[in-house]
């Protein structure tokens, strides 16, 4: 049924001045950019040198004639002085003239730089996701496209029904998710509440029987079937540790480490740094006790190395489980994000058994004279000798968590050593005034105007010299999964100089934090909309500290036997909401623990039992060389 034609107008306006009110926000916000590049207007630079060359010049000249004659200057003198102040003004008017014209063509090829880099990444960030469903087969593809699906906050019931029957292959369960979302965008949240009382024990078994091929996706449904969608607010889950994935290619100079999920990753948070997002970061610093201050930086830095020493670990076997899922032929037919260490591993080894096997039928095949199977066993031993080179280095970063827990565990032994004679008030949270003991320590990841300039310059360059289009239709040819993980480095890269990427705090802060939602920008809307709308996204994240700082609390109690007080516990409530129950529970295992002798495995998740590669692998790559005429 067609509208009225007065309604259609009415909408149609009002839809082209939001679109304007956009225009016009995004512009300002990408001259104010620019202009941080030379903050100083070239109207007060003109006023200097006239006020030098002038008044300055002429008086200066006056009290050095006064001094070194002992009289005033005659008329020779000043007609010398007065025809040397207009010369060399004139000469520094036109020489800052000159600067300033050139100024301009640079303002204008800086303004365009920024408005190709904002323009780019939010399309790159849509292309990289097609890459990551398009690297996937049959099921797997599906259950990735349908989460895509279900992250996006606006999704209309149509599209949450579209999501469930790519998940469920059940159209009768799709349609009364979808229901479902009719009933959540009107408010009758009582009406959900019966259909899920009276569906819950139909689809629960079904949520089950997907949890452990897709736990994420498998979250994401049972939300919308409960009658809930993502908050604005709330913001995205980012994939933990993929800096330090990003990290790793680059140190390792192998792209394997880093998936298409961490190339996704980084987009987000560049295109969040230069829309404005500021993300906080909590940390101690100690000042008192020499002694007991090099004893508190010994564990703080073992902390660190044990903690990257588990990310590390878990970012490997992650990068192993996605390469072999984004082969085919692989018993691995999706990376499964969110499964434990132990369940990918497992996974993993499957899979390489089943390569491993598959290359020697295939050797015995082309030993039995069918040359045509040579191209397949070419292709399969190639992908499981880079499987066996990232199973490697999983192998090694789980021996690493081991050495690092035991340095940990020296340094809380010399920690407790000293503390132990020392008095509570030396080493207790303060919050007053004062200089000494232990403090929480605030500081915020963030880009200002000049930074985001000098990021938007180099990220500009890189796309222009890699030849990447701005243009949405272009852009999928010109991006391939190589140069979308050469991007996620020259972003890494970018960005170091300015907010630290490499240190294991701003890491810590930016995985705890959840990123903007972006789902709202469309490829087609202008650089000016784009960045209106980044802006604003951004800012309709709330900045989450309750778990960063109950985080902090537990540190407190069980690495460095700190007592919670009542003072510090309606601090961290106030300051940074955390939860009240946490911090009373934290305080009683410090009381009721205080004193005694313990013996504490700071070790918070076991590692797996990850060994050497296995023979079988090395035997069938072995043989398969030999038909190659490889040694």
């Amino acid at each position: 049924m067609l509208l009225p034609l007065p309604f259609q107008r009415k909408s149609s306006t009002t839809q082209e001045t939001s679109q304007v009110r956009l225009e016009r926000e995004g512009r300002n916000e990408i001259r104010r950019i620019t202009a941080a590049v030379d903050k100083v207007p070239w109207s007060v630079s003109l006023m200097q040198i006239l006020w030098t060359a002038g008044p300055v010049t002429l008086l200066g000249a006056w009290g050095g004639y006064l001094l070194g004659y002992g009289k005033a200057p005659t008329m020779e003198n000043y007609v010398f002085f007065i025809s040397y102040t207009v010369i060399t003004g004139a000469a520094g008017i036109l020489a800052n003239l000159g600067y300033h014209l050139t100024r301009g063509r640079k303002a204008e090829k800086i303004s365009g730089q920024i408005e190709q880099v904002i323009k780019a990444l939010p399309e790159l960030l849509l292309v990289t996701r097609d890459l990551i469903v398009d690297n996937l087969e049959g099921d797997a593809r599906r259950r990735e496209a349908a989460a895509m699906l279900l992250r996006k906050h606006d999704l209309s019931p149509e599209g949450v029904e579209l999501a469930a029957i790519e998940l469920l292959d059940d159209r009768e369960s799709a349609r009364l998710i979808g229901q479902i979302d009719v009933y959540r965008r009107v408010g009758l949240h009582a009406r959900i509440r019966d259909l899920v009382a009276q569906y819950r024990d139909i689809l629960e078994p079904q949520f089950n029987a997907l949890y452990e091929a897709a736990p994420i996706a498998t979250h994401l449904l049972r939300e919308r079937f409960e009658g809930r969608a993502p908050d604005l607010h709330q913001g995205v889950p980012r994939d933990e540790n993929f800096i330090e994935r990003v990290m790793a290619a680059i140190e390792q100079d192998n792209d394997l480490l880093m998936t298409l999920q961490d190339v996704e990753e980084m987009l987000i948070l560049a295109f969040e740094l230069i829309s404005g997002r500021e993300i906080p970061v909590l940390s101690f610093e100690y000042r008192g006790r020499w002694r007991l201050a090099q004893a508190f930086d010994n564990l703080e830095e073992a902390r660190a190395r044990q903690r990257i020493a588990q990310a590390t670990g878990l970012s490997r076997l992650k990068a192993l489980n996605v390469y072999l899922a984004e082969q085919s032929g692989t018993l691995v037919e999706d990376a499964a994000s969110g499964l434990r260490a132990e369940l990918l591993l497992e996974r993993s080894v499957k899979a390489m058994d089943a390569l491993a096997e598959q290359i020697v039928h295939l050797a015995q095949a082309v030993e039995a004279g069918q040359e045509e199977r040579k191209r397949a066993l070419r292709t399969k031993s190639d992908i499981l000798a880079n499987a066996i080179q990232l199973y490697k280095s999983v192998s090694s970063a789980y021996e690493q968590v081991g050495r690092s827990h035991a340095q940990l565990l020296k340094s809380v032994d010399r920690w407790e050593r000293i503390t132990a004679s020392l008095s509570d008030d030396t080493t207790r949270l303060r919050l007053g005034p004062g200089r000494r003991g232990l403090r929480i320590r605030e500081r915020t990841i963030a880009l200002d105007d000049e930074a985001k300039a000098r990021v938007c310059k180099h990220l500009a360059r890189y796309l222009t010299q890699a030849g990447i289009t701005s243009r949405h239709r272009d852009t999928r040819l010109s991006v391939g999964v190589d140069a979308a993980k050469r991007l996620a480095i020259e972003i890494f890269i970018a960005l170091e100089p300015h907010v630290g990427l490499s240190q294991p705090a701003t890491q810590r802060a930016i995985n705890s934090s959840n990123a903007a939602d972006f789902g709202q920008i469309e490829p087609n809307l202008s650089a000016a909309a784009k960045a209106a709308l980044g802006a604003s996204m951004v800012r309709e994240v709330d900045t989450e500290l309750s778990r960063a700082a109950e985080s902090l609390a537990l540190a407190l109690v069980r690495h460095y036997r700190v007592e919670l007080e009542p003072a510090a516990i309606e601090f961290l409530k106030r300051q940074y909401g955390a939860r009240d129950s946490t911090l009373k529970m934290l305080s009683n295992i410090n009381l009721s623990g205080r004193g005694d002798s313990r013996n504490v495995s700071f070790l918070s998740h076991r590692p797996p039992a990850v060994g050497s590669p296995h023979r079988d692998w090395y035997r069938a790559l072995v043989r398969a060389r030999r038909l190659f005429g490889r040694r």
